[in-house]
């Protein structure tokens, strides 16, 4: 019994940061749960009341979780758009921002930040300015990070594209001063609060440089990401290219030139009808390459069939009950196969033939059936040797047997035996 589940594409968190305030990530991680984004923001906001706990956890997943990938266009509205017959969609933001809740929340973050700060639960007011300073610098920056992405990484496939984006916008410019001034300031702060004493310059000089470096990569952080992330969607994008160019050349020495052959002998629907299976066959094994091995009877029996339809006016109809490997022996069963269909569509001017193959255990059967003029064995002549040769004696020879029943007017069967 077979079940109509489908099972869903699976889900994994994003940021979307067009839905969000800051980064996205209440936004997406709402979605992704299930859960009312402002509730996220009031658990992020008291957190952050905490010795600046939920802005550290803000700041984290903000840089693990990755910005929600673009839906593509249909192909065809893709096209149309390139082409000029439709308008290209806004590259603008909307606002999201819900200045009611805003508010609310600056409001009480900063009550709680205040009754925190007064009983003496959060920082020392020393270490609370130098992470708010750099709290509010990271936030700047990775801000206009995943915003330049969005206006410049899209609009082109370029890896460095977000620097032209980056430029062109003197708001962008100067908000990433602002932002990396404020954590310069923070990292200075810090300097100058390391515990060395006045000889161990070494000490704080390599104290400096390691709070440099880290303040460097974490601002650069979401940059590299940005850049890294381009490059896989150029990557995507040029694989969909050659994709769709491989189509297009098959379907242009294919698919058109049998449509050609078709408009040309509309007038016989033999020729049509093998015309129309043979670009059929040849797109399934484009489309699917080797889902019939040769190298089973079933494969060789398919290859032989299509052999006789690409030679012959006919249609070969094939079914097949099991399968087996193809052994010498049954190669030669294949080879009095294709015999029996050849002299089908010779002789017996019908425009289908029936192959119907059955391997039970170590015994193989083959059926050759056409509805076709038919003839009498009795009558054939001496000189006539490609039943007797071609299917009887070759079949007697590797310990098989042959029989076939025909009839002026009944159509021929031939009946081929084979133990494997």
């Amino acid at each position: 019994m077979t079940s109509d589940r489908v099972d869903a594409p699976a889900r994994h968190v994003v940021r979307l940061p067009e839905q969000g305030w800051l980064g996205g990530v209440c936004a997406g991680v709402g979605a992704y749960l299930g859960v009312v984004p402002v509730l996220l923001r009031v658990a992020f906001v008291v957190l952050g009341c905490w010795r600046l706990t939920g802005v550290l956890a803000y700041f984290l997943v903000w840089l693990i979780v990755p910005l929600a990938p673009e839906t593509p266009d249909a192909p065809g509205l893709a096209a149309n758009t390139r082409a000029g017959l439709r308008p290209a969609p806004a590259a603008g933001r909307a606002s999201a921002i819900e200045w009611g809740q805003l508010v609310a929340l600056v409001l009480m973050g900063g009550g709680t930040l205040w009754l925190v700060q007064r009983f003496g639960w959060g920082l020392p007011s020393y270490w609370f300015i130098v992470a708010t300073l750099t709290a509010a610098g990271l936030g700047l920056v990775w801000w206009q990070a995943d915003h330049a992405s969005l206006r410049g990484l899209r609009a082109s496939d370029t890896p460095w594209a977000w620097l032209a984006s980056l430029t062109a916008q003197g708001t962008t410019v100067l908000a990433l001063g602002v932002g990396a001034g404020a954590v310069a300031v923070a990292v200075v702060m810090t300097a100058m609060a390391l515990p060395f004493g006045d000889g161990a310059v070494v000490g704080r000089t390599l104290g400096v440089l390691g709070l440099v470096l880290v303040a460097l990569a974490a601002l650069a952080a979401p940059w590299v990401l940005r850049v890294r992330r381009s490059l896989a969607r150029a990557r995507e994008l040029k694989l969909i290219s050659d994709a769709r160019a491989d189509m297009a050349a098959h379907l242009h020495d294919g698919v058109l030139q049998t449509l050609a052959l078709i408009q040309k002998t509309a007038h016989d629907p033999r020729e049509v009808t093998r015309l129309a299976r043979r670009q059929e066959r040849e797109l399934r094994a484009w489309l699917y390459g080797g889902e019939v091995p040769h190298a089973t009877l079933r494969g060789a029996l398919t290859e032989a069939c299509q052999e006789v339809e690409d030679t012959f006016p006919v249609t070969v109809e094939l079914v097949t009950v099991g399968d087996a490997d193809l052994t010498p022996r049954l190669a030669e069963l294949v080879k009095a196969t294709r015999e029996a269909l050849v002299n089908s569509a010779k002789h017996s001017g019908a425009g289908a033939v029936d192959v119907f193959a059955e391997i039970d255990g170590d015994k193989v059967e083959v059926f050759v059936r056409d509805r076709g003029a038919g003839f009498d064995p009795a009558a054939v002549p001496e000189g006539r040797l490609g039943i007797e040769r071609s299917i009887m004696e070759r079949m007697q020879r590797h310990g098989g047997s042959a029989r076939v029943r025909s009839a002026p007017g009944t159509g021929t069967e031939v009946t081929l035996e084979m133990t494997r």
